[in-house]
């Protein structure tokens, strides 16, 4: 019945001598038979294009200026002329340049290959550069928008870097993310403090957040046995001081054969070089998984003849395994935190048990190199 209707559409007569291409016979109308429409359905049998659609919707519903980019300065003729040619109220454009980040593609085209193709989770993959997949990453909403008025509205197309995007944010969720202290669940040393309680039933009072006390206090639990990070005992002497983050100061008596030391109440805090993380080992502790990603794409910029799939980043997501301090049982989805001296994270999944383990997403910071000698498996972006 609609098959000879098919091969034909509606065309708007302009000028067919115009250098803009857009402006010769722009098609306004197509016929669709195949494809049921979301939501009428099969009712109507062919649809406006976009380049009718806009401006008259826009000039209908009562818009003053619509914000397009500069990929449809072309269209921006044909645009005021479809205004003119049916009598509608002229919409003003304003137009802005994209904004385009480094090892990174935009297009939705190109998202959905990965999504289709299962590279990727979901449009919420904490590796995409969709509002979506940000905030799973970790940003904050005010540091968004902030990040956004900054740019401004600018015709010059950018290629950003992603750190001036997380700086950003780091301003932010820096504020108010209380901070915990986690140990590589296979990369680490036992200290034996000789002159602590045994049993590990003691706790000292600290802050959540040392810079903001009204954040409250958290207890931390200290005992005889330990914990240390295997990278931060590289180099140590008998007889050094060392600080034990929120503790306070240990003076090693043993280095080879296992780690002694003793707590010096009284230690100078300032003069020790290594401030260390720590843990005691407790049954209390709990398994905790931390997550880093890095970028999809493997090539800074794309030129327009590169094939994206050529330079697909084989090796994005790295999970490590640690052991968390018992505080961190008290998380909820979403919450944003600080890991000491390895970064910070936000909260994908809350701690359940031993085989539902509290799942950490690593947050960027801007910054090049981690903020310790507490480098992940990925590169610190």
């Amino acid at each position: 019945k609609y098959k000879a209707g098919k091969a034909w559409c509606l065309r708007a007569k302009i000028d067919m001598s115009s250098d803009n291409g857009t402006m010769r016979d722009p098609v306004l109308y197509r016929q669709n038979t195949e494809s049921p429409h979301h939501r009428s359905g099969t009712k109507y049998k062919a649809y406006p294009t976009y380049d009718l659609a806009c401006p008259v919707v826009d000039s209908i519903e009562g818009v003053t200026h619509a914000l397009r980019t500069t990929e449809y300065d072309d269209r921006n003729a044909q645009f005021a002329w479809i205004q003119r040619a049916l009598g509608l109220r002229r919409v003003r454009i304003q137009t802005f340049a994209r904004m385009n980040f480094m090892y990174t593609v935009m297009s939705k085209r190109k998202l959905a290959w990965f999504v289709e193709t299962g590279k990727v989770t979901g449009w919420d993959d904490p590796r995409f550069p969709t509002v979506r997949g940000v905030s799973r990453r970790g940003i904050d909403v005010d540091a968004l928008k902030r990040f956004m008025c900054s740019q401004g509205a600018s015709r010059r197309i950018v290629n950003m870097e992603w750190g001036k995007f997380w700086a950003e944010n780091k301003k932010e969720i820096d504020k108010r993310a209380k901070r915990f202290m986690a140990i590589d669940k296979v990369d680490h040393v036992v200290l034996t403090v000789t002159n602590a309680a045994g049993e590990g039933m003691e706790f000292l009072s600290t802050d959540y957040l040392p810079k903001d006390p009204s954040f409250g206090k958290r207890l931390v639990r200290i005992g005889k046995r330990v914990l240390l990070e295997t990278v931060d005992t590289d180099g140590m002497e008998v007889g050094e001081n060392i600080v034990l983050t929120r503790w306070g100061v240990i003076q090693l008596t043993k280095v080879e054969g296992g780690l002694e030391g003793v707590h010096v109440p009284d230690g100078d805090v300032k003069a020790a070089k290594r401030k260390l993380s720590w843990l005691a080992d407790v049954p209390e502790n709990i398994p905790v998984v931390l997550s880093e990603f890095d970028n999809l794409v493997s090539k800074e910029k794309l030129e327009e003849d590169d094939k994206f799939e050529d330079f697909i980043n084989p090796n994005t997501q790295a999970e490590t395994e640690v052991i968390g301090d018992v505080g961190l049982k008290t998380l909820k989805e979403h919450d944003i935190i600080q890991l000491e001296r390895r970064g910070f994270y936000r909260v994908d999944r809350p701690y359940v048990n031993g085989s539902k383990k509290l799942m950490l997403f690593m947050i960027p910071d801007g910054k090049k190199k981690a903020m310790s000698g507490l480098d992940g498996k990925l590169a610190h972006r």
